[in-house]
């Protein structure tokens, strides 16, 4: 029941001031309309602001009037049903008369008038401008609806949970139900949650770090398994971190979690892992040299095989590349093939473990940390002394053939001289002519097969003797250092030649 509005002391005209207390309403920021009979009979300042009009242009006017045509069906029924009690309060439009109307929001209550209209039934009208506000209003819900929308879309679960209590899922968006094959209805509800999809084995510790917010955590993350509803084996990072209440002093408000799916990433990584450890252990069981130094030849890295042929521990500082060189000119080479190319290989040779000269062939790659700056290079060393020798037995072999076909024809002949020299003998032993005739060819056809081979002696081969350990000697061929220069086949025998 409304309190009968009793004019003031104060009031010097009681009688003609049905409305009391007018210093005060127009002190209001709400605007204030008493209607008698559907017609304005007060307006304060604020609604007068309000509509644009003076205070003579409103009273006696109908209050529907100052409402935009769309809603006086609306605020006709609002007033009308404050014969049954009080009405909610609505929301309309307001008429403005120079510029666009205002929004605002209107509640209604009965009053008792004084003064001339003391039988009369009044209104009284707040009157409060929610223009502003509604247009907030509007873009917050537009914000809103569009936040929820990326957050719908994002390739992620997006999850806010309750601080201090991880099993309160205050949101979750859609991607829960790609990642976990379950219904968002069902983690809101409780009836699921992301702890029923965890690995039993990771469980533990995933409920260490959901229970660690906001005490322990302020932002962390963590990476695990789940089990999803078609029992797939997936990867997560889970991201979590605190949400603090604005000017709160540090007073938690929610907890936001946010999940990726890392399943292929995890993948690729356990395969590189194990490719490396492959790796890894096809270095340290090779039996080639492999290593990798820096461009000014230290040593970063060496396999065992490496550090036996050199004679290394494993200490790698005190030794630098360009010591195993014989001639320092050839890394240079390989260095510039390296920058040219990103590749190199060379054909060196080495003074290893012992002072032992080697050939080895060199296989490198460069390794580039600052755009194509070359910074350090990775090499396998092949030692092919023992190919190339295998090689040069090889070429002899093949020189050995060339001349049995030279020395064939020679001792055929002298074979059949023999047989001749033989029937002569037993025929006529006294033909002396045709004996000499015939070791004339002889001997012919034996410079024939001494001067090629002594060619080829002394221009590859040494022979020593040497004793054999058991009171005889034997021969040891020995290759030259430098090769002279091959007589021509045309060229006759020396007489140290014949003698041999």
């Amino acid at each position: 029941m409304e309190k009968p509005i009793n004019d003031s002391q104060d009031d010097p005209f009681p009688s003609a001031n049905p409305i009391p207390f007018r210093h005060v309403m127009a002190m209001l920021s709400e605007g204030v309309a008493v209607l008698n009979m559907g017609r304005v009979i007060y307006a304060n300042t604020a609604l007068c602001e309000m509509v644009g009009k003076n205070r003579g242009e409103i009273i006696g006017c109908s209050f529907l009037s100052l409402v935009v045509d769309s809603d006086r069906d609306m605020v006709s029924d609002c007033l009308r049903q404050l014969d049954m009690g009080s009405p909610a309060p609505i929301i309309f439009g307001l008429q403005r008369s120079t510029r666009a109307g205002r929004l605002v929001r209107l509640k209604v209550s009965s009053v008792e008038l004084h003064g001339i209209y003391a039988d009369a039934p009044g209104i009284c009208c707040s009157l409060t401008d929610v223009t502003d506000y509604e247009d907030q209003l509007i873009e917050l819900e537009r914000d809103n609806r569009r936040m929820r929308s990326h957050l719908d879309e994002s390739e992620s679960v997006l999850m806010a949970m309750a601080p201090y209590d991880c099993n309160d899922i205050l949101l979750v968006n859609k991607y829960v139900e790609a990642l976990l094959g379950c219904s968002m209805k069902d983690i809101m509800s409780g009836k699921r949650h992301l702890f029923d999809f965890v690995d039993s084995e990771d469980l533990p510790r995933v409920m260490d770090f959901y229970n660690g917010f906001p005490d322990i955590h302020e932002s962390s993350e963590l990476e695990y398994q789940i089990i999803s509803n078609d029992r797939k084996i997936k990867w997560v990072r889970d991201m979590g971190n605190t949400l603090f209440v604005e000017r709160g002093g540090g007073m938690p408000r929610r907890i936001d979690h946010t999940l990726v799916d890392i399943t292929e990433q995890k993948s690729k990584e356990m395969e590189l892992q194990e490719e490396r450890r492959k790796l890894s252990s096809i270095i340290k069981n090779s039996s080639e040299m492999i290593y990798r130094v820096d461009m000014e030849g230290n040593f970063l890295e060496l396999n065992p095989a490496g550090m036996s042929l050199l004679g290394m521990t494993e200490d790698l500082h005190p030794r630098n590349i360009l010591d195993l060189y014989v001639d320092h000119r050839q890394r240079d080479g390989l260095l510039q093939q390296l920058e040219a190319q990103g590749h190199a290989q060379q054909l060196v040779k080495w003074r290893v473990a012992g002072g032992a000269e080697i050939d080895v062939v060199i296989n490198a790659i460069a390794e580039c940390a600052i755009q194509t700056k070359i910074c350090t290079y990775q090499g396998i060393v092949h030692n092919v002394t023992r190919t190339l020798e295998l090689q040069k037995v090889e070429t002899i072999k093949k020189m050995a053939g060339g001349l049995s076909d030279k020395i064939n024809t020679p001792l055929m002949t002298l074979q059949l001289n023999m047989d001749i020299m033989r029937d002569i003998l037993e025929s006529d032993p006294g033909d002396t002519e045709g004996i000499l005739e015939q070791l004339n060819e002889m001997e012919a056809a034996y410079n024939k097969i001494l001067g090629p081979l002594a060619r080829v002696r002394e221009q590859y081969w040494e022979i020593h003797e040497v004793p054999d350990g058991w009171g005889g000697t034997i021969y040891e061929i020995h290759e030259k250092a430098q090769a002279t220069k091959p007589e021509r086949a045309s060229d006759p025998p020396t007489e140290g030649s014949k003698g041999s």
